[in-house]
């Protein structure tokens, strides 16, 4: 990455990027009255209403429930086709949707191990790197 220039989320909230002091991790909500936990946050539980909701960071490591390989791209996408799109159970019970980061996508199996990453997906009009989170098979 060229000097002063950063990387910087997609949309902001959805992740905290790997810095020098962790890893990088998505961001989901724990609702303290019935544990529910949720991704993206959320200001109120969808399970008990309450609004007594504390920010958790998400495990990595998920489990692949559900996926689908798009041959199409939708008008202004910044995809290329074909892609995957998944749905990832994380340990806390939490569904993701996601994009499958770069992997054989006819090898994608129900139930496989899959593990965050961050991809760089395009360079905003200050060269910074704009990176969005996904998951890949471990």
């Amino acid at each position: 990455m060229a000097e002063g220039k950063r990387q910087v989320p997609l949309k902001e909230g959805l992740f905290r990027l790997p810095s020098p002091e962790g890893e990088g991790y998505l961001i989901g909500s724990k609702c303290r009255s019935c544990e529910e936990t949720f991704f993206p946050r959320r200001l109120y539980c969808a399970k008990c209403t309450s609004s007594d909701m504390e920010e958790v960071a998400l495990s990595r490591r998920g489990k692949l429930e559900s996926f689908t390989i798009s041959r199409g791209v939708p008008p202004g996408s910044v995809m290329t086709a074909p892609y995957g799109l998944a749905q990832i159970r994380l340990p806390e019970g939490t569904l993701v949707t996601t994009v499958v980061a770069d992997c054989d996508l006819e090898a994608l199996d129900i139930g496989m191990d899959m593990e965050l990453v961050f991809e760089k997906i395009e360079e905003d009009e200050e060269g910074n790197e704009v990176v969005a989170f996904k998951f890949k098979p471990v």
